[in-house]
């Protein structure tokens, strides 16, 4: 095991990422940041060779550590990743992506020549059935306070709610008790709390992330009733984060957008997990928007009591 103190803890979840984890694991071994460590949290559940590759990584370079786990999911990986930590950043990469070899060098000089707790670069779509790239809008050069940068976040603007394309302090886990948590869109709930704690954002221009897609940015390879679940609870569990700390109305303007995001989105996201479900199309449609309004009319008392794990999707 590397022996020094790291600057950046680089984190990745392996699942069956088959012959797109050697490609990622590269570009992190080539970074241009060598105070690294990679943390390589594999599921022994994989049914490929993705063990295999992970081993190979961390019997010839020592930065690298590998976990083998009976984790099922993204957010607990993570979370076991982040025990493990040693850097004062975290760095989050999906094992089926890939970064340029300078995305740590230039997020982490952005976080520590601002004292910023989160750094934010832009990043591209790479898309497996024609293997072409698309540049997402990136973010400006530029340093957001906390209300701005909670404003920009809960818009889905500049900052986005990606965990990947960020730099963390790593305190802003340990030190507010944030835990990933065990369910897909896992992401826009965990930035949402990581921001609020947040002094400052530091956001570059400069695209260093390839964010992996099957064929569309707005198809997911694979929908389920459960995913599609998982996307509708992110609007109350947003909201509740943002009513327990005091500052629901200072932000819901923002986070409108968020809500008309999804509200929008629920007959693409029904359809495309319509597979196996047991109710139709229409009725899954009809509740998962009723669930929405419901979710933003009635009272914090009452949002506090609901059962999110029962689903209206099915």
């Amino acid at each position: 095991m590397y022996e020094g103190v790291p600057e950046v803890s680089v984190i990745i979840p392996v699942y069956n990422c088959g012959d797109m984890l050697k490609q990622c694991l590269e570009s992190v071994k080539v970074q241009s940041f060598k105070n690294i460590e990679i943390i390589l949290v594999v599921n022994n559940g994989c049914t490929d060779n993705s063990l295999e590759i992970a081993e190979s990584y961390s019997s010839s370079d020592e930065r690298f550590r590998l976990l083998s786990v009976f984790s099922q999911s993204a957010g607990e990986s993570r979370n076991i990743g982040l025990a493990h930590a040693r850097g004062e950043y975290i760095s989050f990469i999906d094992g089926d992506d890939r970064i340029d070899e300078r995305f740590i060098e230039n997020l982490y000089n952005a976080a520590k020549e601002n004292d910023a707790d989160i750094s934010v670069c832009g990043f591209y779509y790479y898309f497996l059935n024609t293997h072409k790239t698309s540049k997402a809008s990136p973010p400006p050069d530029k340093i957001f306070e906390h209300d701005d940068a909670m404003s920009c976040l809960l818009k889905d603007r500049y900052m986005r709610f990606y965990l990947w394309n960020k730099l963390w302090r790593k305190k802003l886990f340990t030190e507010n008790n944030i835990q990933i948590p065990d369910m897909y869109y896992e992401d826009a709930v965990s930035s949402v709390k990581l921001f609020y704690f947040a002094n400052k954002v530091s956001s570059i221009s400069y695209c260093g992330y390839y964010y992996t897609r099957a064929f569309s940015r707005y198809t997911e390879i694979s929908m389920t009733a459960k995913r599609a679940n998982d996307y509708v609870n992110t609007v109350p569990l947003i909201r509740l984060f943002l009513e327990e700390h005091g500052c629901y109305d200072k932000f819901r303007k923002s986070f409108n957008n968020h809500i008309f995001h999804v509200y929008f989105a629920i007959p693409s996201v029904v359809k495309q997990s319509s597979e196996g479900n047991k109710k139709s199309d229409r009725e899954n449609i009809k509740m998962a928007k009723a669930k929405v309004r419901l979710c933003c009319k009635v009272s914090f008392e009452k949002l506090s009591r609901l059962d999110l794990s029962k689903p209206v999707i099915e």
